[in-house]
């Protein structure tokens, strides 16, 4: 863990001392002195540092102590420093995240298989719930204070060694020790202010004495079958509504409440890592070189790429995730949306039209483009769903199976318009105004991409998280869950069944628009009916109906697949790689003809160790994992208190 830790300072001072070398020293051509990216390097340090203290404070504040350390020490090993170790191994963000995330999931499985072994039982998650009044939240705020001071004056102490390594070695000048000096001071002094605002973000969290919600209550009793119910109200205090839950539900409720056993897995914490994940991913363009070196573009490149497999995976998460529709044909949907641009933004619309088409002004058309082609995407989804969604489970699959083979062999076969197997090259990319002399270089630089998938990925994750909460969304879990109980509660199963393909098909429309400005040149043999494999692994992997999950699972599936699997052979070939013996031993060996048996056996290996996905729906995990304890099987004596009772509600655990 220290080395850790000193690994984390030597890089983030590293960055902050090239900032401020491109600052000082504008002469040397060695720094960057692009004041645009020093900013934003600055910024981005400035973040990092104080949310990690800020946690600090929190994580101190919000830990209820009674955890195993062993166990803390071990979850705090393969979380944080694996994947540290890995990216250090690799220096590629993405196998280094695949790799982690393959770990992560046998660990997991592995703890689980000690604690059965050695006769584990975690406490209760409701033991450390008090209601926490004026003193203990004082007390609360004053550990968060300490923590983040003395946590603040560790780190200016690692920062300083480092410093003082790097000037040791020549890489620091006189001047910046000025610099050095004053951070080590004024660190602490910051961390003690930063502290006290991780525990105002745990006060968020515990149980006010006066926390609670207004329940009526039926107390009444009828009188000649005309006088109702009598309803009055008592007020529920939010400990006895976490004491009504069974064993799984209150541990889920409890894991947002400070005092808290997994304050790393808690609400606060996870907002915090929010804050600096989505600071890092969208300053990643200018920290890629500084943190990899050289081969930025091709990075970012695939970084774009990965996009729109998370695009895909959302939309499939809708059918098969929020739904439950078996969809083995999402490939085609992907396709329509591909050639919907392809067809207009390039020369292939003189051939189709007679007009002809200027390059500066149908790269405009892109925009429309997006929602238009997404729309045309999603009639065919309907299309595809209304002679199909009266047929369930293997049938369903078998027909989505023949329609994801079917549409790529079209679009082969129409010559006259989508020129066959040659495809259709000069895809326009997208146009933007200039501001200035400033213009948005499309062709030439991967970045513009990397920041058009970005915000389209939000969109759809915002579109995703709106529909999962509507009354669409919850018929849509109603259906997964028993078709026959939703049909009986009113609900239209060809209709919302039918919402749920065209929603999804969207979804891959927009990324089909997006694959085809990005790559310039679409072909038939782009696509292939076992795509449609790889994006449901992405779904179920991720964890289904979890938008968490499956961006996790896209990640990985494509950090595995396309990335690590395809970069064997390379390894391979490399005499100082412990790989470099298969080739040697035996002959005509290559890893590319036994990479899909390898990547089936890393997904079938995911899944035993994992069968929830990595990042699962709450639902999802109670359904694989519901254990309840002896002392919460109901009760005799509950069936004999009057329904609607406070009694009867104390003594009926709710699931």
């Amino acid at each position: 863990m220290p080395s850790c830790v000193f690994t984390f300072v030597w890089i983030g001072e590293q960055i902050v001392n090239q900032i401020w070398l491109g600052i000082l020293y504008p002469q040397n051509q060695l720094y960057d002195h692009d004041l645009w990216s020093l900013f934003l390097q600055s910024v981005f340090m400035l973040i990092i540092y104080l949310s990690t203290i800020v946690l600090a404070g929190y994580l101190v504040a919000a830990d209820s102590g009674r955890r195993n350390m062993i166990e803390i020490w071990c979850d705090v090993l393969f979380a944080v420093v694996v994947p540290l170790v890995l990216l250090t191994i690799t220096t590629d963000l993405l196998i280094s995240l695949g790799l982690g995330a393959v770990i992560w999931g046998i660990y997991l499985f592995v703890r689980n298989r000690v604690r059965r072994a050695m006769h584990y039982t975690p406490p209760p998650p409701l033991e450390s719930l008090h209601v926490m009044d004026e003193q203990g939240r004082t007390v609360l705020v004053r550990v968060a204070r300490q923590a983040g001071f003395w946590f603040a004056t560790i780190f200016a102490v690692i920062s300083l060694v480092a410093d003082l390594i790097f000037y040791a070695s020549g890489a620091l000048p006189d001047l910046l020790m000025i610099w050095v000096v004053a951070r080590t001071i004024l660190l602490p002094v910051a961390g003690y202010f930063l502290g006290h605002l991780g525990g105002i973000i745990a006060l968020r969290y515990v149980v006010k004495p006066d926390e609670g919600v207004e329940e009526k209550q039926n107390n009444g009793q009828a009188e000649n079958g005309r006088q109702g119910w009598r309803s009055n109200a008592r007020k529920v205090s939010r400990e006895q509504q976490l004491h009504s839950l069974s064993a799984s539900r209150a541990k889920e409720e409890a894991k947002d409440v400070v005092p808290n056993d997994r304050p790393l897995q808690s609400r606060g914490a996870t907002r915090i890592y929010m804050l600096m994940l989505m600071v890092f991913v969208v300053l990643y363009p200018i920290l890629d070189p500084i943190l990899f070196g050289s081969g930025s573009k091709g990075r970012i490149t695939s970084y774009g790429d990965l996009g729109f497999y998370v695009i895909l995976a959302l939309g499939l998460n809708i059918v098969v995730g929020f739904a439950g529709l078996l969809d083995l044909g999402y490939v085609a949907f992907f396709v329509i949306g591909t050639y919907s641009w392809s067809l207009v933004g390039s020369t292939q619309f003189y051939k189709l039209t007679g007009i002809i088409a200027n390059p500066s002004t149908f790269s405009w058309f892109f925009w429309p483009m997006i929602i238009i082609a997404a729309l045309i995407t999603a009639l065919w989804g309907i299309l595809l769903g209304a002679p199909t969604l009266r047929l369930r489970g293997d049938y369903l699959a078998i027909v989505t199976l023949g329609f994801g083979e079917i549409i790529p062999i079209v679009f082969t076969q129409m010559d006259k318009y989508t020129n066959g197997t040659d495809g259709i090259a000069g895809v326009y990319p997208p146009a933007t105004p200039c501001i200035g002399s400033f213009c948005i270089n499309w062709s030439n630089s991967p970045t513009p991409y990397y920041y058009l998938i970005l915000i389209i990925i939000g969109a759809c994750i915002f579109a995703n998280v709106r529909l999962r909460d509507s009354k669409l969304g919850r018929a849509w879990i109603a259906i997964r869950e028993d078709e026959i109980a939703a049909s009986s509660s009113g609900i239209n199963l060809v209709n919302t069944k039918l919402f749920a393909f065209a929603a999804g098909a969207f979804f891959a429309g927009i990324a089909g628009v997006y694959h085809a400005a990005k790559l310039g040149t679409v072909t038939p043999s782009d696509f292939n009916s076992s795509d449609s494999i790889i994006y449901l692994a992405m779904v179920v992997i991720g964890g289904l109906g979890s938008i968490p999950g499956v961006l996790v699972g896209a990640v990985v599936v494509y950090a595995i697949n396309l990335l690590i699997l395809n970069q064997l052979d390379t390894y391979a070939a490399d005499p100082n790689n412990f790989l470099h013996f298969l080739p040697q031993h035996l002959s005509n060996f290559s890893f590319d003809n036994i990479r899909n048996l390898l990547f089936g056996i890393i997904l079938i290996s995911i899944m035993i160790f994992r069968p929830e996905g990595l990042i699962p729906s709450a639902r999802r995990r109670r359904e694989l994992h519901h254990t309840e304890n002896e002392d919460e099987k109901l009760e005799e004596s509950s069936l004999d208190q009057p329904p609607g009772t406070p009694e009867f509600e104390a003594e009926m655990p709710v699931d």
